[in-house]
């Protein structure tokens, strides 16, 4: 699934878990591509969808979100396409534990699953 298509069904996941979407960024602008709020803390998501170059997208994905972890009250995802689990499963445990990292798996049905 292209990064486009997955803004609606990434949206449509938070809103069914309760969160308000606050800002959706399709790539126009720096930042964040989601930002949503659940009870008062911030979910900041940064997406990447399928590629030519997945490994590339992928390390330029992991850049982007630690360049916009700047707080540190907010919880930080990637939501990335099918093409990226081999990725996900390999990321190493000590990193997203201690960067308390939530990957998002964009299937191609629409279906999303939290890692």
């Amino acid at each position: 699934m292209r990064e486009p298509e997955m803004f609606e069904p990434m949206a449509r996941f938070l809103k069914d878990g309760g969160y308000d979407i606050l800002q959706v960024n399709k790539g126009n602008q720096p930042g964040p591509d989601i930002v949503a709020e659940k009870a008062g803390r911030k979910l900041v998501i940064q997406m990447k969808g399928d590629s030519a170059a997945i490994k590339t997208d992928w390390d330029t994905g992991l850049g982007q979100l630690l360049d916009i972890m700047n707080d540190e009250e907010a919880d930080y995802a990637m939501a990335v396409s099918e093409s990226y689990k081999r990725l996900v499963k390999i990321f190493p445990s000590y990193v997203k534990n201690t960067l308390k990292l939530t990957f998002f798996i964009v299937n191609d049905d629409g279906s999303i699953k939290s890692v």
